[in-house]
């Protein structure tokens, strides 16, 4: 099953993915690196619209045009300025290096074929400045697990802009022999007298990398661990009970460099 087409829910994603939990950490860790900031699957600029007003150098990546749609419209409205590029992260090629590049939300599990893993991390690792660090956000899989159950069930009702409302619902399940989840979206647009007006279903695939299959492909890519939170709050990744993996990666050093 291909990923999850967002040009179809472009037009949505704000209504239902209105998450701040990981603002304040992204934008001090862009101010950290005093240097231009890559995003790469950057979606509709859930991240990049606070990037940006907080005046970060940000360059916008994202392989889907619709969503870039969405994000152009909120730098026009906000009066920001970004370099925004559709392009896949595997086959990157920018011309410039940056010290920071990050992946928020999960998305790299979105890449599921390793081959196309490893394409991904080298073109990361090839536009990485000699100080520059790799955030990448995972999924930890031992807790995501807890919530495929193989049954429905309602992820919540949005309200849209026009004055309808949007509700979400999901199914997935887990093929321990590939790693991956696939599931489906359940996408209902109802009236203000409970009429319905529209619906779609919209497939949804993607991977759970275990700590030490990440680290390996990391590795293999030339990128170094330096440290791995398991949340927003820079607390210890926990394998048992952190919901996320949040990777501070470099690259490697030359020979006889020092590891700072």
């Amino acid at each position: 099953m291909p990923a999850m087409d967002y040009d179809r829910v472009a037009h949505l994603y704000d209504a239902y993915v209105q998450f701040e939990f990981d603002l304040a950490f992204f934008l001090e860790e862009a101010k950290k690196a005093g240097g231009p900031v890559l995003e790469l699957m950057c979606g509709t600029g859930r991240v990049s619209v606070s990037l940006l007003e907080a005046g970060i150098d940000l360059t916008c990546v994202d392989s889907s045009a619709r969503m870039l749609e969405v994000l152009r419209a909120k730098l026009r409205e906000r009066e920001l300025s970004a370099r925004v590029i559709e392009a896949d992260v595997c086959d990157l090629a920018l011309g410039r290096q940056f010290e920071m590049i990050f992946i928020p939300f999960h998305s790299f599990a979105e890449i599921v074929d390793p081959a196309q893993q490893r394409r991904a991390l080298d073109a990361i690792r090839a536009h990485l400045s000699p100080t520059g660090r790799f955030i990448c956000t995972l999924h930890n899989p031992q807790v995501r697990l807890l919530g495929v159950t193989g049954e429905r069930h309602k992820l919540g009702e949005f309200p849209l802009p026009d004055g309808n409302l949007l509700t979400l619902s999901s199914v997935e399940k887990y093929d321990p022999v590939s790693g991956c989840v696939d599931g489906i979206q359940f996408y209902e647009i109802r009236g203000w007298d409970g009429s319905s007006l529209a619906g779609m279903d919209v497939g949804v695939h993607f991977g759970l990398l275990s700590y030490s299959e990440f680290q390996s492909l990391a590795e293999a890519a030339g990128l170094v661990p330096v440290r791995v939170y398991g949340h927003y709050s820079r607390v210890s990744f926990d394998p048992d009970k952190s919901p996320v993996m949040i990777w501070i990666l470099r690259g490697r050093p030359a020979e006889g460099g020092q590891d700072d």
